[in-house]
């Protein structure tokens, strides 16, 4: 049996973005949490070929919403600065991940560890980018969840803050990802 085909679900999984604010001592700490609402992707995977896997997943920039409690007023603040001066969705409206090379490893009955090494297209630049997963795989679907982190710099991206710069956005983000791909038929 070779690579079986499968499709992300993109209602069943869920990305988020940590970012790491720096600042003032009442909120040095805060953390803001976005969720990415719309992303599409496809892969492949061989239980019997493990070095024969694949990974493209899509991100609708503009789907990027904040999911921490804060005001309306916050809210439409942070949506300026993310989307106004940081992301340009009308100029990038996508992200873009292509693996060259994914390594399987088998922990156990139907649970793999993947090692992704591959492209990450941001803002009009191409760095790049190791991914770490747990998979998980059912007769028809497959579920990957880990996380990887990414500087804002190494893509040109302007370090975001608030506040007349009272916080500032540190230059690290952590992405945390629990997907659900489907089985293609005919795969």
């Amino acid at each position: 049996m070779g690579s079986i085909h499968y499709r992300l679900d993109a209602k069943s999984s869920q990305l988020t973005i940590q970012a790491f604010a720096e600042g003032m001592a009442g909120i040095a700490d805060h953390r803001p949490r976005f969720s990415v609402r719309e992303f599409s992707g496809e892969m492949d995977f061989g239980p019997d070929k493990l070095e024969d896997g694949a990974l493209h997943l899509t991100v609708k920039t503009r789907s990027l919403e904040i999911i921490d409690e804060v005001t309306q007023h916050d809210r439409k603040a942070i949506e300026r600065v993310m989307f106004g001066e940081v992301l340009h969705p009308q100029k990038f409206p996508e992200v873009v991940f292509r693996s060259s090379r994914v390594l399987c490893s088998r922990v156990e009955e139907n649970r793999y560890r993947a090692d992704i090494t591959g492209t990450v297209c941001l803002h009009g630049m191409e760095n790049p980018q190791a991914i770490q997963a747990q998979l998980v795989l059912s007769d028809e679907s497959l579920r990957a969840y880990g996380e990887f982190r990414l500087r804002q710099t190494d893509y040109g991206i302007a370090i975001a803050s608030v506040a007349g710069g009272m916080l500032r956005i540190k230059d690290e983000l952590k992405f945390v990802f629990f997907v659900v791909a489907r089985k293609q038929n005919g795969a």
